[in-house]
């Protein structure tokens, strides 16, 4: 009997670790979304910082408090906002040798005791008279910004009893990084405010001068012409009006063949979901918020316009190279990036983009459009959020939407779909602890395709859950040789299958027909299918964790809400998106390691598995096993294969 009350006072003990771990990450959550808000906010800075300072006082002890600030030249050192219990005054000063210049040049998160801050005092890398007041405990996390550390956030103690911890330096470092994001909105808003308002001045003192000059019967036909010439939802340009533009700058190509333009071919990615989902008002309504911030990214004499539906393109009159063009799609990408808020909900939108540069062969607007679209459409194909580059290879691979459709119908009745799998492994010594299933189609004509080749117009044919569930059959008969006892098997799930609810019984059905044990089984999920419908994902999820499936969301830190994704979400691991992975080992890896190491503090805090996807090097693994990452996946340790092939070899061999 009193073995039984130890027993049950232990799982007791457990069950309320559990509990305050859980409250621990959602106090966590709510911090950072408080951040992330101050971001949008038009108080003065004073109020944003103060309110910066209460929300980090929520999660550590920071009577003593400040943040730093780096001059634009890197010359100098501000302190914006300080509190300091010892009363020590923080003067702006020259980049020396104080703490914060320390944990600033370190790049990365520096907790030190008394003992420590002497010593670094005694090796020069501290300046006693800059320091300041002795800190028994001090602890900073460097700002990272877009070019590398803009500043840093420090909370000290003078007192013997209060000391900060590891778990301290975890918790100030991931609030760190939305600090510096939510600071550098607040710049790029005060950057655009006082662009528009001085862009409303221009207009105003144009207008002026225009009304003095301008005779009324010209007003009217200009308005009239407006009228033919424009969108009435969005204000741009019509396809009428872009196409009287391309004629005219063809035209100019011919007399001046070494004066070159671009015409960028936009689509609104997932737009029909906006539209049918949340209605037609929605949708217009992400139409206007869509064109005015493309028309924020461009400058006269460029235009952008407005095609039809969800489709726009940009015109750069004169891009000589085709990296000006690329610049331009990287900036209305970025722009896109910022959420969307129409009747209190927050909606995510994206755009792919296809560049076509003007060409002496080209000899009408219908082909320079034709070649922006191909590309548009292989930007679509390789995953959308992206832009590509229109070159002659896409005339050779590009394939009629209507004939790969039936062409795929034929591949599923003859079989052609096959499935390869690639292993994910231990770091610390290449041991394969499972698989993801990767689709593949062997063409008769083409060879193997990849799915970037295809599944896109799978998605638009709606043929995209029928070849999933070849796939899944697919799958289930490889597991019992590939996975033994102890491993995984991963699958893919498409967005469609968000919108069928009987989709984990017939999931849980096929497991058990083929053998497969529940608890070996994981399904990934894309931060952008999540958005689709959150409602039925989370319900669908959450049927198949009970049943004991685990879930596993790929792609992480590519979208838009990772974080709200890890909370309401039954996740049992995240996969690191490869274009976070790729940096390291590089010189310009420190953006990378600070993220990856802010994953990894995350997913630790919440008890979830990581995976780094696209390790190709051994660089990488070493970069990944030094900050704690225990998986991996990527060609350094196997390349997607069928079964008894390189799926069946140990991993690292080629």
């Amino acid at each position: 009997m009193a073995e039984r009350t130890r027993e049950l006072a232990r799982a007791n003990e457990r069950l309320q670790a559990q509990v305050r771990e859980s409250e621990r990450a959602v106090h966590l959550q709510a911090t950072l979304y408080r951040i992330a808000a101050l971001g949008h906010g038009e108080g003065s800075n004073e109020a944003f910082y103060r309110s910066i300072h209460e929300a980090v006082g929520e999660l550590l002890n920071a009577e003593s408090f400040c943040i730093a600030l780096v001059s634009d030249d890197g010359q100098w050192l501000d302190f914006p906002y300080y509190v300091d219990s010892s009363g020590a005054e923080l003067l702006r000063r020259p980049m020396g040798r104080g703490m914060s210049e320390y944990a600033i040049r370190c790049a990365q998160t520096i907790r030190l005791e008394a003992e420590k801050i002497s010593a670094l005092i005694e090796q020069g890398e501290v300046d006693a008279d800059t320091y300041g007041n002795p800190a028994v405990s001090w602890l900073g996390a460097p700002l990272m910004g877009a070019r590398g550390v803009m500043g840093i956030v420090v909370v000290q103690s003078y007192r013997s009893d209060l000391h900060y911890t590891q778990q301290d330096a975890e918790l100030l470092t991931f609030v760190s990084y939305q600090i510096a994001n939510t600071l550098q909105r607040r710049q790029q808003a005060e950057a655009l405010r006082i662009l528009n308002a001085e862009l409303e001045q221009r207009v105003l003192e144009r207008t002026q001068e225009l009304r003095r000059q301008i005779v009324v019967r010209e007003r009217a036909q200009k308005q009239l012409k407006h009228q033919v010439m424009h969108d009435s939802l969005t204000g741009l340009p019509n396809r009428l009006y872009l196409r009287e533009r391309l004629e005219r700058a063809l035209g100019a190509l011919k007399r001046e063949p070494t004066r070159r333009f671009a015409l960028l071919y936009l689509d609104v990615d997932r737009f029909k979901l906006f539209n049918d989902g949340l209605g037609h008002g929605v949708g217009d309504e992400v139409l206007r918020i869509v064109s005015a911030r493309m028309a924020d990214c461009v400058r006269p004499p460029d235009i952008v316009g407005r095609l039809s539906g969800d489709e726009f393109a940009v015109l750069l009159e004169n891009c000589p190279q085709p990296s000006s063009a690329c610049l331009v799609a990287e900036r209305i990408q970025a722009r896109m990036a910022q959420a969307i808020e129409i009747g209190g909900r927050q909606l995510h939108v994206s755009v792919s983009i296809g560049i076509a540069m003007s060409r002496p062969l080209y000899q009408t607007v219908d082909q320079l459009l034709h070649d922006a679209d191909t590309a548009l459409y292989r930007a679509k194909a390789a995953g959308r959020h992206r832009f590509v580059l229109f070159d002659e290879s896409l005339h050779v691979s590009s394939v009629n939407v209507l004939d790969l459709e039936q062409q795929m119908r034929d591949a599923l009745e003859k079989s052609e779909f096959e499935a390869y799998f690639q292993p994910i492994v231990r770091l610390a010594d290449g041991g394969v602890t499972g698989y993801e299933a990767l689709i593949r189609w062997r063409h008769p004509q083409l060879g193997v395709l990849g799915p970037g080749q295809f599944l896109p117009a799978a998605e638009a044919t709606g043929l995209i859950e029928m070849i999933d569930w070849h796939m899944y059959r697919l799958a289930f008969q490889a597991a019992p040789a590939l996975l033994g006892r102890d491993k995984i098997l991963n699958i893919n799930i498409s967005t469609g299958h968000f919108h069928s609810r009987d989709f984990p019984q017939r999931l849980l059905n096929l497991t058990a027909q083929a053998g497969v044990a529940l608890d070996q089984l994981c399904i990934e999920v894309t931060e952008s299918s999540l958005l689709s419908d959150p409602d039925a994902a989370a319900e669908i999820l959450g049927r198949l964790h009970e049943a004991g499936v685990r879930i596993a969301l790929d792609d992480f830190g590519t979208g838009y809400s990772s974080l709200s994704h890890v909370h309401r979400f039954p996740l049992r691991t995240l996969k690191i998106d490869r274009s976070f992975i790729a940096p390291l080992g590089q010189a310009a890896q420190q953006r990378s390691m600070a993220i990856v190491s802010a994953v990894l503090s995350l997913a630790r805090s919440l008890d979830l598995n990581v995976v780094a996807e696209g390790v190709e090097n051994t660089a990488q693994r070493d970069a990944l096993l030094s900050m704690g990452c225990t998986h991996g996946q990527g060609f350094l340790f196997g390349r997607p294969a069928p079964l008894g092939t390189g799926a069946s070899l140990r991993a690292g061999e080629p």
